[in-house]
């Protein structure tokens, strides 16, 4: 584990994410290898974008806090390059496959924000929650607030299809934002 000193910049070089002059692809890399691409990446002089987050647990021997800085996407690092690049970046044996980016102006603005975000010090992380058919939920914000219900379909992350038992087995689609898991204890 690397000291919190001891890890790359998170961009490189520290510049607005829309200032690239080369097209972004995303570097999808084999477990726990975003961070040495970096340092990869930085010994070649190859532009990239790691965002990074501080996450802090408690060692179990003496309760102690422990700080680690973990990518906010892992398994990912954005680039900026050309095909040699590509090239360059497989030799190193840490990545997968790269991925195309094919709306480069959405792609910039929304890793502009990340970058926007972070530089002023708002706190990121990662989102991990996600519905499946037959989760049940409740609903935590807007006119159905506290109901329960059943999610029948799950269209993408975002939005969700849900049978409301109480509203007589009626059908509703609303934002997964607006719901929560309900844990049954067995």
């Amino acid at each position: 584990m690397r000291r919190i000193n001891d890890n790359p910049p998170a961009r490189s070089p520290d510049r607005p994410i829309d200032s690239a002059p080369l097209p972004w692809f995303v570097a999808h890399v084999k477990p726990r290898q975003e961070k040495a691409l970096a340092d990869d990446c930085l010994r070649f002089g190859i532009e990239y974008y790691l965002p990074m987050m501080i996450k802090i647990t408690r060692r179990k021997d003496n309760n102690k806090p422990r700080k680690s800085v973990l990518p906010l996407f892992a398994g990912y690092l954005s680039f900026a390059g050309t095909r040699e690049t590509h090239t360059r970046l497989y030799a190193t044996g840490r990545v997968a496959r790269i991925l195309e980016i094919r709306n480069q102006k959405k792609f910039i603005a929304e890793l502009g924000q990340v970058y926007s975000l972070l530089e002023k010090g708002v706190p990121l992380e990662p989102c991990t929650l996600s519905f499946a058919e037959g989760d049940e939920v409740c609903i935590e914000a807007g006119p159905l607030r506290g109901i329960r219900g059943v999610i029948t379909t799950v269209r993408d992350q975002d939005r969700l299809i849900l049978t409301v038992e109480w509203l007589g087995r009626a059908m509703t689609t609303i934002d997964a934002a607006m719901v929560k898991p309900v844990h049954v204890s067995g």
